[in-house]
């Protein structure tokens, strides 16, 4: 692994539920990590059958930490990765061989 390659931050948020004073449920996301990423744009077959409804789909390989295994397990359907002005729905988290070095997330683009 080059760690040169990982050479794009991308932000990583969580989403959060609040009550206001109203007691009405607001739905908020915070930022929980900044990450050094390499991305992979999807190719050949793999972007015929994305949904055509979404900007693109990418994958985005980050390091392997304790940190973000906890909260891959916790959160992970809960997660959007912020790039370049363009918010990312997580798809799937995979940890890449099972050999804790890095995660391959796949996310769909919306505007």
């Amino acid at each position: 692994m080059n760690p040169a390659q990982f050479n794009r931050r991308i932000s990583l948020f969580k989403r959060t539920i609040t009550v206001d004073e109203l007691l009405q449920e607001i739905e908020t996301f915070e930022e929980v990590k900044k990450l050094w990423a390499m991305i992979k744009t999807l190719k050949g077959e793999e972007v015929q059958k994305a949904d055509s409804s979404t900007i693109n789909t990418s994958r985005f390989v980050v390091r392997y930490s304790k940190f973000l295994h906890d909260l891959f397990e916790d959160e992970k359907t809960s997660l959007e990765i912020h790039y370049r002005g363009v918010i990312y729905d997580i798809k799937s988290v995979i940890n890449d061989d099972e050999a804790n070095i890095t995660y391959t997330i796949v996310a769909e683009g919306r505007m």
